[in-house]
């Protein structure tokens, strides 16, 4: 019986106009936005050509992501270009997008149109699945027959399931493979599994939003109170709860702000340099060489404890600030997808770590009179550290609220009066 239901379901889905307008807005949306990343990427890729390190010089710098085409996250960040010389390290603002509207609204990855788009268009397919049924008199029907309402809600979701996430694998598939056609663009068989790991947690949020669709049809009488109710849950859920985690943790840790860790670098470089000119003054060349350098010394170990001391601190915001929005699963959701791409905010604070100690080992080489320095290398998470690292958490999260939210629809129905 279950499925007459799933095909009875996929037979009315595609017969009606909604499912038509669905798909062709999801094609649309994503053709558009892998054609607007890809040519961001391929932009940011030239930038980097043209900043990437000689042999010998003291550069950081990594290439831009191919896998931000679909998680831009913190890639931008992550490119900057950090030079390291006498006078410590100087960070410029890297491959920068060159398209200016991103800087107004956000960027349309693959990751915000799920987030965003599928998670609505899943409501809509559960919104009205059992009260708009009960409405027009065929949920009375169906279970005037000797079937289990488990198998009728069962079929339901699995019909709408189907319906929706068959023609969204096969659009995102086939976006994919045209660009690696594309011979700036090169994922590789790592790129390749961790694009697909990306899909699949992306099935795994809409299957939540479908999951909760069902339940507050089954929680009200009429369809169109399910839509009013549901789309002021996801409004709340998508919007409303990252933003309020974010002003909570702000106000239970105290960072001090960008500019004012400015100021504290300029005013220790200030101090610094005036108690080198004046320790040298009338002393000659190799006086001031020596107090220079012992001043430059001293510079760079106290920028290093400014910086380590705001790493600390931020830290402990970005953490406490990721529990709270865990709250929503839209916020899990990102932040699984960008983990996993290696655009996301354990990467980016990995990278700056390994930032330092380049830094570090090029300023020893100095010491010691080298005028070629080693290059800079970074290698990304695996897939099995991102996932020991908080990844496999934010997934099973998902997962959770999906099996919750079914279960829940499930109670509900058993007690649904179809009268």
């Amino acid at each position: 019986m279950t499925g007459t239901i799933i095909k009875k379901e996929i037979a009315s889905n595609l017969l009606s106009y909604k499912f038509f307008i669905v798909i062709l807005l999801t094609t649309l949306l994503l053709a558009t936005s892998f054609f607007v990343l890809a040519k961001d990427f391929k932009g940011r890729k030239a930038d980097y050509e043209l900043v990437r390190p000689k042999p010998g010089e003291a550069m950081a710098v990594l290439p831009p992501n191919p896998l931000s085409i679909f998680a831009k996250g913190l890639d931008e960040a992550m490119t900057r270009s950090f030079e390291i010389g006498a006078y410590g390290m100087g960070v410029r603002a890297g491959q920068k997008s060159g398209n200016a509207i991103f800087a107004f609204f956000p960027t349309p990855d693959f990751v915000y149109i799920v987030k965003v788009v599928l998670s609505l268009v899943a409501m809509l397919f559960g919104f009205d699945q059992i009260s708009r049924e009960r409405e027009n008199g065929v949920l009375r029907l169906v279970l005037s027959n000797s079937v289990s309402r488990a198998k009728v809600l069962a079929g339901k979701w699995l019909g709408n399931y189907l319906s929706l996430a068959v023609p969204f694998t096969l659009v995102t598939l086939i976006g994919f493979a045209l660009m690696n056609l594309d011979p700036q663009i090169s994922f590789g068989a790592a790129g390749t599994m961790r694009f697909l790991l990306l899909l699949a947690v992306a099935l795994l949020y809409v299957a939540l939003f479908l999951s909760l669709g069902l339940l507050i049809s089954a929680l009200t009488k009429k369809a169109a109170s399910s839509l009013v109710v549901l789309l002021l849950i996801w409004a709340v859920a998508v919007f409303v709860l990252p933003n309020i985690g974010t002003l909570v943790a702000r106000q239970l840790v105290d960072v001090p702000s960008v500019k004012a860790l400015s100021e504290k670098r300029q005013q220790t470089w200030t101090r610094e340099i005036l108690l080198a000119i004046v320790e040298s003054r009338g002393k000659g060349d190799a006086a001031w060489d020596a107090s220079r350098k012992e001043h430059f010394g001293k510079i760079d170990v106290e920028f290093d404890q400014l910086e380590n001391d705001y790493r600390v601190k931020f830290d402990r915001l970005v953490r406490l600030t990721k529990n709270i929005n865990r709250v929503s699963p839209a916020a899990s959701f990102v932040y699984a997808e960008t983990e996993l791409a290696g655009t996301g905010i354990a990467e980016e604070g990995r990278l700056k770590e390994g930032v330092v100690r380049y830094k570090d080992a090029v300023l020893k080489e100095s010491d010691q009179g080298k005028k070629e320095h080693t290059a800079f290398s970074y290698k990304y998470r695996s897939v099995g550290q991102v996932m020991v690292q908080g990844g496999l958490f934010d997934v099973a999260w998902l997962a959770v609220f999906t099996i919750v939210l079914f279960a829940g629809a499930y109670a509900a129905f058993v007690r649904y009066d179809v009268r």
